[in-house]
């Protein structure tokens, strides 16, 4: 089976790593797979040397006025050129996926959605709402990643959607992680943006620091800003220097090798305010750390089980998230007992195979 995964660029991002991830699994259970990318910008993961990848060029047209349409024309002739039995597109973008759509057309290609966000709070005026639902109308089929997400489609297109959930990288369940029997170095990872929230964990960690005036505890944050929203990395600075942590609370960018800097950590946190499959949250608990996150729609809620892998607090909740950092700082055996329970919640997950089989039947199914 031929798979085309048509993406925004293969730089650093949750829907990128994802769509790296399956493309690996998927050709090594035998499939032709191939990335149709739009942004030329990089490639931050490794990929499989049997995965094909393409840069969909934009028409060389020097008028303004024509360049529009040959852009479109060159698009959808570049993506039917392709010869996917699947096009599966992450893109949120009514245009892209209209020139999806009209490539599949008159073809024996399907077009499958997916939706790696909560499209709930992802998309709260009315006209991207709008948009996001002539996508799922235009869509042969719908992946969602949890249950949850289901409940904020149009009832219309239910019979559309599959789910198949994310995968984590093996390499994350192999790290040897030590417990040391102390809670001081606090990690978190993802994007630098309003929805990650992680000026509610600097928040929280400088309540952490005048409570109980522990002269060790650091927060590392992980995480580049995205060009389409800046000064959220500007914001949390401010907020750094605001609680005078410049000490004691290091934004560090992105790195290839973050799953060496989970082995060295003590403890994960993640404040975002909504969320679809989180994947740093799941390979923070594959790692072995405790973990706290925010109990936001869709995601956290079906990789914890609070008190027992890890613990879930109130969305927006300071107190409540400095308070759990407190409790894994005074109380590190039960803290490490959590992490060993999310790591093994994690080990009976499924492996890459078993669900990159998942993805292949329904878009078998799909297909016939």
């Amino acid at each position: 089976m031929r798979i085309v995964f048509v993406t925004r660029h293969l730089t650093n991002g949750g829907a990128e790593r994802e769509v790296v991830t399956f493309a690996n699994a998927l050709v090594r259970i035998g499939q032709d797979v191939c990335i149709a990318y739009l942004h030329n910008i990089g490639i931050d993961y490794t990929l499989d040397p049997r995965v094909r990848t393409f840069w969909q060029r934009n028409s060389k047209v020097r008028i303004p006025k024509l360049r529009g349409l040959c852009n479109i024309i060159l698009s959808i002739k570049q993506l039917r050129g392709l010869s996917g039995d699947v096009l599966i597109s992450d893109n949120p973008s009514l245009d892209r996926n209209w020139r999806i759509w009209v490539a599949t057309l008159f073809t024996k290609t399907r077009m499958v959605y997916a939706i790696i966000n909560n499209v709930d709070k992802k998309y709260p005026e009315k006209r991207r709402r709008k948009q996001h639902e002539k996508i799922c109308r235009m869509a042969d089929a719908i992946w969602i990643q949890t249950r949850e997400q289901r409940k904020f489609l149009p009832v219309y297109v239910q019979e559309k959607v599959f789910e198949v959930r994310n995968i984590l990288d093996r390499k994350f369940l192999d790290i040897k992680k030590t417990y040391r029997g102390e809670i001081v170095h606090f990690i978190s990872v993802g994007r630098l943006h309003p929805q990650k929230n992680q000026g509610l964990l600097i928040e929280a960690f400088a309540k952490l620091l005048e409570r109980t005036g522990n002269s060790k505890a650091t927060l590392a944050i992980y995480g580049k800003e995205k060009e389409d929203i800046p000064g959220t990395e500007e914001a949390l600075k401010s907020l750094i220097r605001k609680y005078h942590l410049e000490e004691r609370v290091f934004l560090l960018g992105w790195v290839k090798d973050i799953e060496t800097r989970y082995a060295q950590a003590d403890a994960f946190v993640f404040g975002s305010d909504y969320e679809g499959l989180p994947n740093a949250l799941m390979e923070a608990m594959g790692s072995g750390l405790p973990c706290i996150s925010t109990d936001c729609p869709t995601g956290p809620s079906v990789l914890i089980k609070s008190g027992e892998n890890g613990i879930l607090v109130p969305v927006g909740d300071v107190d409540a998230m400095s308070q759990a950092m407190e409790l894994f700082i005074k109380e590190p055996q039960k803290a490490e007992q959590m992490g060993r329970q999310a790591r093994q919640t994690m080990q009976e997950w499924g492996s890459d195979e078993e669900l990159a089989e998942q993805l292949l039947n329904q878009l078998k199914r799909i297909c016939s």
